[in-house]
């Protein structure tokens, strides 16, 4: 990997646990990011009150600790992300609203967005996620972006350990 600035957190599934939402309302959810006309997605009010992984908050306080720029890079709203991140005591440095941008990730433009609210390029930002078949790995490497998967079998287990991880490669 070469120098990492800010790591952009996919939240569903990578931050906020999914395993107890129903998967017709997961099935509904990328349904609709997925349609090629954008709308704005009402999110189920379960999902306000979803719980984070166990490791996120100590993981991503280590990551800004290491002064990495910690985004969130969803498509649920800012409201929704700072809500839920906030109720478990994670605090990212920025949510990017891709509401406001009126666009949902996968789409590329939704990636785009770390440069064009922040500044950073998409060489210097990483992008994680524990879903690899959503499009976020696809969707990061159409602009020259870095990506992690997390989670998954062959992977960091935990943000803990990717923080532990990039903390070695950075050094």
């Amino acid at each position: 990997m070469s120098k990492i600035k800010c790591i952009a957190f996919d939240c569903f599934g990578t931050v906020f646990d999914m395993s107890n939402v129903p998967r017709e309302e997961i099935a509904a959810y990328v349904a609709h990011v997925r349609k090629n006309d954008f709308t704005p997605y009402e999110f189920p009010k379960s999902w306000w009150s979803l719980k984070s992984h166990p490791d996120c908050k100590e993981g991503i306080e280590m990551l800004q600790g290491q002064g990495l720029f910690c985004v969130a890079l969803s498509n649920g709203d800012a409201d929704l992300v700072d809500t839920v991140a906030e109720q478990n005591g994670i605090y990212f440095h920025y949510v990017i609203d891709l509401v406001g941008h009126r666009v949902y990730k996968p789409h590329v433009d939704a990636y785009r967005t770390i440069q064009k609210d922040l500044g950073y390029k998409p060489s210097e930002t990483l992008m994680v996620t524990a879903n690899p078949t959503f499009g976020d790995i696809e969707g990061a490497a159409a602009i020259g972006m870095q990506s992690q998967v997390i989670r998954n079998p062959g992977t960091p287990a935990t943000i803990i350990e990717l923080a532990n991880l990039l903390k070695e490669k950075q050094a």
